[in-house]
């Protein structure tokens, strides 16, 4: 299992893809940094002529660097959908390569090559998220502040970090089960990144219909939309952190992900690699 770990990590090393996406996952946080500070700038040239005075006092009390870390909760984030790309390309290679039918003659086992690549998949997910979370501390930090504690401000950068390996392994998994099942790249990438797209937002959609007949009063229906799964990452609020929403968050992806990652192993093992 070792030389397939060195194998595929001195394949992603060389890989030009994996940097190039790599270094768009550093750079997006910097990019949104600069969107809202030019948004908030437009507001405040706006509200100047209305004699409402905005200082940078009033920029930092919005919270946008733990708003920014808050969303690596969700499955939607930008860093996961990019290392689901890299990794559906890179893994998908071994499959057209003859990768496979090498390594079982080199006397390895199916298993090994499975937690191998499941195993690249979650390190290629992890270094994406990693190298995003620090793109937002250091841009989203120096531009805005925290306006916290120091306590408060590293509970945030943990909780967010937890939260984004645990988004990263459904996406990747997810990723996993569908490559592994059809051997196919265009196939396996477009049902996870519709489902890590679409699936959240039809969740959001089915919520707001049932709030809009309960506003109206056509019936009585009273929703925590905390236990909406997928959609509830959308609620969460680092500055302000509800432990029962982390909670289940978790208790949403965690056995999805098991579930998905042992289903690869399903279709995996009984794959015709010959």
């Amino acid at each position: 299992m070792t030389n397939i770990l060195q194998t595929e990590f001195y394949r992603l090393k060389k890989s030009r893809l994996f940097w190039a996406l790599f270094c768009v996952s550093a750079g997006l946080p910097l990019i949104s940094s600069l969107l809202s500070l030019l948004l908030l700038f437009g507001i405040y040239s706006l509200s100047g002529e209305s004699g409402v005075s905005i200082d940078w006092q009033t920029f930092r009390s919005l919270h946008l660097t733990t708003s920014m870390l808050s969303e690596y909760a969700s499955v939607q984030n930008d860093a996961s959908l990019l290392a689901v790309i890299c990794t559906g390309v890179c893994l998908s290679r071994n499959f057209a390569y003859g990768t496979y039918r090498n390594m079982l003659l080199a006397k390895h086992s199916r298993l090994e090559i499975y937690l191998s690549d499941l195993l690249t998949a979650m390190i290629v997910g992890a270094s994406y998220i990693g190298v995003s979370i620090i793109s937002s501390l250091l841009f989203g930090g120096l531009i805005f502040g925290f306006g916290t504690s120091a306590l408060n401000v590293f509970t945030a950068i943990i909780t967010s970090i937890m939260l984004g390996l645990i988004s990263i392994a459904f996406a990747q998994t997810l990723l996993c089960m569908f490559l592994f099942g059809t051997r196919k790249t265009s196939v396996a990438l477009s049902c996870t990144i519709v489902i890590c797209l679409v699936a959240p937002s039809l969740f959001e959609g089915l919520v707001q219909m049932l709030t809009l007949f309960e506003v109206f009063g056509a019936s009585q229906i009273n929703i925590d939309l905390s236990w909406v799964p997928l959609y509830n990452s959308s609620l969460l609020d680092l500055y302000d952190i509800s432990w029962p929403l982390v909670g289940k968050i978790v208790l949403y992806l965690v056995p999805l992900s098991i579930f998905f990652g042992f289903m690869g192993w399903i279709t995996f093992r009984k794959a015709d690699l010959k």
